[in-house]
């Protein structure tokens, strides 16, 4: 089939986007069908309003003519659930009612996710495009149950995001006690708890001994990247935009992973990257993430928004060896079992295949 998918710049040089991520999986990964890859949203280089404003305007009135030209068969719609997205995706939603193609709607983190919407325009939006669409796919089952409390629909289909396992399987890995190594990987935004991380540091600067490994872009970058280096100095090393083999090194160096989330998560690509490669997350319960790491048997919880329990536990980690080598075994079965690509196809390509059989 000629399947439409629609997501934020693939290159992975210029961008930092779960959802680009997620789409290039699958693209990747999904040799029975063929995608058209349609540009929705920018990259992380900022425009300026009314460049941006352009840019939508642009993206919008093209969508019905590249459907047309390319004879699509279905629209994989990518939502990520927030103002902007919602916004976007609603007119998107719109145009495929309009000239019948059918929608496969897959909904990411956003704002909107856990916490009901306000505003009459937007929940106007959201119920629009779960009505319209033929199918409506999320994370977790957390997702499906939020979806029905807040939005009253609950027909959405639970689809893990998965990655392909063997890739970032590391063998023989070592860890250095006196030199432990943590990495953040994704977008510099305040939801993701990076200013956490950063008052973390400065209550375990003088005491412990480590390295941090920052990669990503985003709204704080130009912010946070100076604090880190004036408080961390040699033990701080940014990367900035990672992607291949610069990322999967980044990923098997790393004996920690840390995404202390605020809000907004979906089931973040980062967070499974690194559980396939034995590396241990930190992280908070936010969203589809309470499911995926289980306190001290896959992984460790921390207190959203508290530097103070993200520092305990960073201490009393680094030097248990048995329970961190514990962890990452089982952080990296956990993977293997539950977020591998092969099993993902397969249920997406049936999703594919209802859509088109009720056309």
């Amino acid at each position: 089939m000629n399947i439409l998918i629609t997501a934020p710049s693939l290159d992975t040089t210029k961008n930092v986007s779960g959802v680009a991520t997620v789409v290039n999986t699958i693209i990747n990964n999904n040799p029975q069908q063929k995608y058209f890859h349609y540009l929705l949203g920018s990259p992380d280089k900022r425009l300026s309003k009314p460049a941006w404003a352009f840019e939508l305007v642009r993206q919008l009135v093209a969508f019905p003519l590249f459907i047309r030209k390319n004879k699509i068969d279905i629209v994989h719609q990518n939502l990520p659930f927030d103002p902007k997205g919602l916004t976007r995706e609603y007119f998107i939603n719109r145009w495929c009612k309009l000239m019948g193609v059918p929608v496969l709607l897959h909904v990411h983190g956003g704002v909107f996710l856990m916490d009901k919407i306000k505003s009459p325009l937007y929940l106007k939006f959201a119920n629009y495009v779960f009505k319209h669409s033929r199918k409506v796919v999320v994370l977790s089952d957390l997702e499906k149950e939020t979806l029905g409390s807040l939005y009253n629909y609950y027909n959405a289909n639970v689809l893990y995001n998965s990655i392909n396992t063997k890739a970032l399987k590391t063998e023989n890995r070592r860890y250095d006690a006196g030199n432990p190594k943590f990495l953040f990987l994704g977008r510099i935004h305040e939801s993701k708890g990076i200013e956490d991380i950063y008052h973390t540091f400065e209550k375990i600067n003088d005491s412990v001994n480590f390295k941090f490994i920052l990669c990503g872009t985003g709204p704080l970058e130009s912010v946070m990247v100076p604090k880190f280096k004036a408080l961390l100095g040699d033990k701080f090393e940014f990367k900035g935009i990672v992607s291949g083999k610069q990322k999967d090194d980044a990923i098997k160096g790393a004996d920690f992973f840390l995404l202390p989330s605020r809000y907004g998560e979906g089931l973040p690509m980062a967070l499974l990257e690194c559980m396939a490669a034995g590396v241990v997350p930190i992280v908070t319960d936010d969203a589809s993430m309470k499911f995926v790491i289980q306190d001290m048997e896959n992984g460790i919880r921390v207190n959203k928004s508290d530097p103070d329990d993200i520092a305990q536990k960073i201490k009393n980690i680094i030097h248990d060896d048995a329970l961190r080598a514990q962890l990452s075994s089982n952080v990296e079965r956990t993977a293997i079992e539950r977020y591998d690509i092969s099993a993902y196809i397969v249920e997406l390509n049936k999703l594919y295949a209802d859509i088109a059989g009720n056309v």
